[in-house]
């Protein structure tokens, strides 16, 4: 007989967009396997949507990552369609004054979690007539937003190995989404800019902090992104990218057409803003 049931396994479903893409898939009629550190930071998913069921998860823990794969497994009955990788952290530092250990920190969650949850998942995936890994990824892979040179490389590296992914697993029948995510509204920054007393771009910090914040308010709500992009994954045919978020699509234009002596000149509106601002002249002199 016919399988009926989707399932779907989204990691970081605690708030905002992976809370928003739980509810999305649900609303698409697929079971959605949510996790969080805690499973009580779902309760609220849990009670007002019948197939959203919760199950712990710390991302930094092998341990973890494998007594979920257990639980799945038998929830599901060795067979997974939608592995979701949307936890992710943020680390806003400037490249010369980040800390190697902050650092090691936002690879261990945005990349090598990652890593290990496809490692340990594909198997299930195999099992679907149509498995399919969903990346968050953002579009920093390719616009050099300042002041989180750390974040930029994680989701660089994301992307790199998204794409290699891609072409290993096709043979089993496997599709490796990247939803190439522009501003959208969350609580990515709630760490904070990091800059110690010493750090020469101190002139410039309140300018970014406030074209960041600027952007993360005016930036796509996150229960419109979650349900036009899961409407797109949930379709027989889906694009390996899929970009969204304020400015992604017009990011996605400009990284298609322009030299990149062209696109850094104009692709970032933080960028931009210092060039034309007096504020780097006062940087200028802090160098020298």
């Amino acid at each position: 007989m016919a399988q009926t049931t989707s399932f779907a396994l989204v990691a970081g479903c605690s708030s905002g967009i992976g809370k928003a893409l739980a509810v999305a898939f649900a609303a698409q009629g697929v079971t959605v396997l949510a996790t969080a550190r805690r499973v009580e930071y779902l309760k609220e998913l849990t009670s007002e949507h019948e197939n959203i069921e919760a199950f712990e998860l710390e991302l930094s823990s092998p341990e973890s990552i494998a007594k979920l794969k257990d639980a799945v497994s038998e929830r599901t009955d060795g067979r997974l369609d939608f592995l979701v990788n949307n936890a992710g952290t943020h680390y806003a530092s400037t490249a010369m004054d980040l800390e190697i250990e902050e650092v090691e920190k936002v690879f261990q969650v945005n990349l090598f979690a990652v890593m290990r949850l496809c490692q340990i998942f594909i198997p299930l995936l195999r099992n679907s007539p149509r498995g399919r890994i969903v990346q968050l990824g953002s579009v920093t892979r390719n616009v050099p937003m300042v002041w989180q040179a750390p974040y930029n490389a994680s989701k660089a590296a994301l992307s790199q190995y998204s794409k290699t992914l891609r072409l290993e697993v096709k043979p089993f029948g496997i599709e490796v989404i990247e939803l190439v995510t522009g501003f959208v509204q969350s609580n990515i920054l709630h760490h904070g800019m990091h800059a110690p007393e010493t750090s020469l771009y101190l002139p410039l910090k309140k300018t970014i902090e406030e074209i960041k914040y600027e952007g993360n308010a005016n930036g796509m709500p996150a229960d419109a992104y979650a349900r036009s992009v899961v409407a797109k994954l949930v379709k027989p045919q889906v694009s390996a990218e899929i970009w969204e978020g304020v400015h992604a699509r017009t990011l996605r234009l400009l990284v298609t057409i322009l030299p990149l002596r062209l696109f850094l000149v104009v692709s970032s509106p933080n960028i931009r803003h210092i060039q034309s601002s007096q504020l780097a002249d006062r940087l200028k002199k802090n160098f020298v």
